[in-house]
This record gives structure tokens, sequence and C-alpha cells, in this order.
């Protein structure tokens, strides 16, 4: 007998979502035995992940099932507590962004890795999957703040990458003024549109996380200690209220206001398109900014402006894998891990143009550990096509920033201390308060860390 349509669509629906590993109601239906791997990043399409993946199932007989996640981080971090918290998610590895870590930990989503971390690993980063005196995953890729600059524009004005903050600010109003004259007689020469404004710098200062790093990196860069647990004792006030105020100098001073609307991937566009001079971000930026400028001629990378003792410091950034505290498959879970982690597969991930997060994939060819994937596809980035590598930041330059860089806070309650400080520097930013601010945030800050200040994310912190 033929099905009745409607019989059909239901049996093709059901089918589809039983290849797919879910049901109707989203729930994941694990395949047998397969290693369910869940990620906010697409691990699925063409890259390097992909094939570190690939060669572990081909070694070792087994499957592994991406389930991909929300594409914001807070989609992502809320999908994987409430899976974890009911114990009905059916994930064996968590790829986790580096601040969630301790939250993760406390909540009972995780479970310990129970062996330390051999030395290989750089220390910075290290740091970010320990807490409570245990290790409680394995560092996949890293990420540290870098300086993007137009090196072709400051060498026409004979200047180079700044080297300190004052100097960045004082080449972004020189150099960025004087290009804009010339621009715009130039225009006029040739009877053409006025081009668009070069300003001397963007950064990230919407109300999201961007806005914490960079706050936390001026903070440091005015003297902040990044290993501190408090920020109302010793010098920390004060190195808050100098950094919050240095953003807000650089907004005012060199920056349009659309910084306070942006987020990496509109500061990377305007610096791209030739409307900023200087960048924050991250290195995951350059292939991006490369499609427009030459690599090396036009533009060129440096780690974040030096404060007044010559420390360089940076927010880290990056994903750690950790084993799903209701795993049923934890000893595949840790195989996996382990090969995708392992010397030779951080090597492939920093050929391929990621940053990684043992120190042995930085040294010469020579002496680096071997990728093990074909030569063939080591010229292929994440999305890049066979033969044509993806243009990438130099290793020397990027390791220097990672062994300089530094963990956000490590606390069970870190999402809401970032809440507490996007929602008080945005206020003062936009014009709301006084360099006050810097006391009542401090306390704030503290207040969130240790679990007293969920209430404090309802409305701006401001100076009165």
């Amino acid at each position: 007998m033929t099905r009745p349509p409607r019989a059909a669509a239901l049996a093709a629906l059901t089918l589809a979502l039983a290849t797919s590993g879910c049901t109707a109601d989203g729930q994941l239906v694990p395949e047998k035995g397969a290693i369910v791997l869940a990620t906010g990043s697409d691990l699925s399409s063409s890259g390097v992940r992909q094939e570190l993946i690939h060669a572990w199932e081909r070694r070792t007989g087994r499957t592994v099932r991406i389930v991909k996640l929300p594409d914001t981080a807070d989609g992502q971090r809320s999908q994987l507590l409430a899976a974890g918290q009911s114990g009905n998610g059916g994930y064996d590895v968590l790829n986790l962004d580096v601040a969630w870590t301790a939250e993760f930990a406390e909540a009972g989503v995780i479970r310990p890795w129970a062996t330390s971390l051999d030395g290989d690993f750089l220390d910075s980063v290290a740091k970010t999957v320990q807490y409570d005196g245990k290790v409680w995953g394995v560092p996949f890729n890293t990420d540290a703040g870098l300086l993007y600059y137009r090196k072709d524009i400051l060498r026409r004005y004979h200047r180079g990458a700044p080297s300190t903050w004052s100097e960045l600010r004082e080449a972004a109003t020189e150099v960025a003024a004087a290009h804009n004259r010339e621009a715009a007689r130039e225009a006029a020469r040739e009877h053409r549109k006025k081009p668009p404004t070069m300003y001397g710098m963007v950064a990230q200062l919407r109300p999201y996380e961007g806005l914490t790093v960079n706050t936390l990196e001026s903070a440091w860069g005015n003297g902040g200690d990044p290993d501190a647990t408090s920020f109302t004792k010793g010098g920390q006030i004060g190195a808050l209220q100098q950094g919050i105020a240095d953003l807000k100098l650089r907004l005012d001073s060199i920056m349009p206001h659309e910084a306070t609307t942006m987020d990496e991937t509109e500061s990377r566009r305007w610096f791209a398109d030739g409307r900023a001079l200087f960048m924050r971000n991250w290195p995951v930026a350059y292939a991006s900014v490369a499609e427009k400028l030459r690599p090396g001629r036009e533009f060129e990378i440096t780690q974040l402006p030096a404060r007044a003792d010559g420390k360089r410091l940076s927010v880290l950034g990056g994903q750690n894998l950790a084993i799903s505290a209701h795993s049923t498959r934890p000893e595949g879970a840790r195989s996996l891990i382990e090969a995708l982690t392992g010397p030779g597969s951080e090597r492939c991930l920093l050929e391929r143009g990621f940053a990684a997060t043992r120190d042995s994939a930085y040294r010469q060819a020579a002496t680096a550990p071997h990728c093990p994937l074909p030569p063939g596809g080591a010229e292929r980035g994440e999305h890049g096509a066979p033969g044509r590598p993806e243009p990438r930041p130099d290793p020397g330059t990027l390791h220097e920033a990672l062994l300089a860089a530094a963990p956000r806070p490590r606390s069970a309650h870190y999402q809401t201390f970032s809440k507490v400080v996007q929602l008080g520097v945005s206020a003062y930013l936009n014009g709301r308060g006084s360099t006050a601010i810097a006391d009542r945030l401090a306390r704030e800050a503290d207040d969130a860390l240790g679990g007293r200040g969920e209430q404090r994310t309802r409305r701006p912190a401001d100076d009165g």
C-alpha cells in the first residue's frame, strides 16, 4: 500500500531527525558508541580541527558526533549548563570558552581531568583549566590581544609601531589627521568624492564580553595585577580608575563614537576598509584583514603597547576541551581530547592559523613536533581551499603575546562579574557618571566574583 502523504512526510522527518542525532523536541540521540562533542565552533566543515578528528577516527575505529551549539557565547553557555545540570545532554566532550572553567566545575557539569598537564603547555594557558586546586580539562586553542596597525601609512609619516600607549595616542592623533588632510586634497584635485575619515583607533567597546576584555587590558596597562583576587585592595582601584579613564580618553580623542557599538567583526571591518590606523583585535582577524590589505606591506601586527614598567599585557582567550560529568564514554572522550591537544596536533593548529597552546609548537620547524596530517592539506586553513594557504600572524609575535597574556578572573561567578563591568563601563563611556565610578565598580566587581552580586547586573553601576 502507498502511504498517505502526511504519513510519508512524518516518516521522512523521523528518519532525518534520527540521522542527524536529534528527536523532534530537540533532544540529542547519540549514535551507539559515538563520542559526542558539543561545540560553539563549526567543526563539521572542512578545516584542520575536522581533519584531526577524522585522523583520530581512522586510528581508533571510533566515530565522533559533532553537535553545533548556538552562535552566541551566551547561548552556548546556557545550553551546555542546562544540559549538564539536567543530565540529559548526552554529551561526552565539551568545547568551552576559557572563562567558563570555574563555573562549569562548580556546577558539576564537567569532571576533573584526574591528571596534571605536562609542562609543554604555556603557563598562562594552563591556568585557564585550573580551579579549586584541580585540573578540569585540556587547552585546545588559545588567543591573545594584538595591535593591528597600518604599516604603510605610518611609514609614510616616518613612524613605526608604537611601544607605549602614549606613543599610540600621539601617532593616532597626528598621523590620522595628516592622512585625512592629504586624502581630501588629493580627492579635490582629481574631482573625486572625499574618502571616509580615517580614525586613530578602533576596539570592541559594545557592552558584551569584548568590553570586559578591553577594560581589563586597560586596567592592567595602568599597573593592575592580573593575578589579584580583589579589585578593592592595594593599587587595584587606582589601576581600574585610570584604565577606565584611558578608555574614555581614547574614545573621545582617537576613536569614532561608533566604537561603543563595535564587536570584533565590526572593528575589523573598519580597519580593513581603511577607516582606522590602529585596531585591538584577536589573531583570528588576521586572515580576514588580509583579504583587503596586504600583510607585511599595508598592515602588520605587534603586541599591545607596554605600560610604565615595560610589560605588555593582554587578556587570554581561547577554548578548552573537557569531559562531561555525565559522559557514558569517558575513556573515549579522554582519548579524543588527548589526540586533539597533543604536540603534533597543536603544531597543525599553528600551521593552519590558530594560536597553539603548547610551547613546542612555536619552535623552528626542524625541532618542532611533526604535524601528522598529510602535507597537501597543510596549506589549507580552517576554511581555505587546498593549495591556497591563509595568511596568518607571525608565530614569533604571537608566541610573545601569549607568554605575556593572562587569564580573566577565575570565578564560578565570572559571568556576573563581566555583566557588572559591561554595564558600568558602558554607562561611563556614553557620558553617564564620572571616574568616581571606579570605587563603586570595584566593590560591585568583588561582590560579583564572590557570588554576592547577581542583582548588580540589572542596572548600570554609576557614581551616584
